[in-house]
């Protein structure tokens, strides 16, 4: 796995935010990566399933890479490019079902990794499948 030094710049201006708010900062910067970590982990499970060799997962401040030796066919591809929203998918639609029915906790450092694991996970999701080259959408 490699970790770009811009996402620690990143987790560094988080953690400036530390000193007010210690507990939400600190689970906000792991839900963050988090996010990051399970679309790219989506995408290598899918490309393990389709038997292709698996590099790396490389992680930039707000995008990353799963680099895999080239499928067998355009399926293949669109499979292991689906992988990443599928994973995403599976770990934020029951937050945002929860938060839906329940509503938020009354602890704001919980709210937080709700938040990002939950609606803001499916947002970058839902823009990661945008038509566009380099997106999951150009292929899938």
């Amino acid at each position: 796995m490699y970790l770009h030094w811009t996402v620690l710049l990143i987790a560094l201006i988080i953690l400036l935010n530390v000193i007010r708010h210690p507990l939400a900062s600190l689970l906000g910067l792991a839900a963050y990566l988090g996010v990051l970590l399970i679309h790219e982990s989506g995408h290598m499970i899918a490309a393990q399933r389709m038997r292709c060799k698996v590099f790396s997962i490389e992680l930039y401040p707000i995008f990353g890479f799963c680099r895999f030796e080239t499928p067998w066919s355009r399926f293949d591809h669109c499979v292991i490019a689906w992988g990443g929203v599928i994973a995403q998918a599976v770990v934020a639609a029951p937050i945002v079902l929860y938060v839906s029915i329940f509503g938020y906790t009354r602890f704001q450092p919980i709210n937080a990794v709700l938040a990002l694991f939950g609606f803001f996970s499916l947002g970058v999701a839902a823009f990661n499948l945008l038509p566009i080259p380099r997106l999951d959408g150009s292929i899938a």
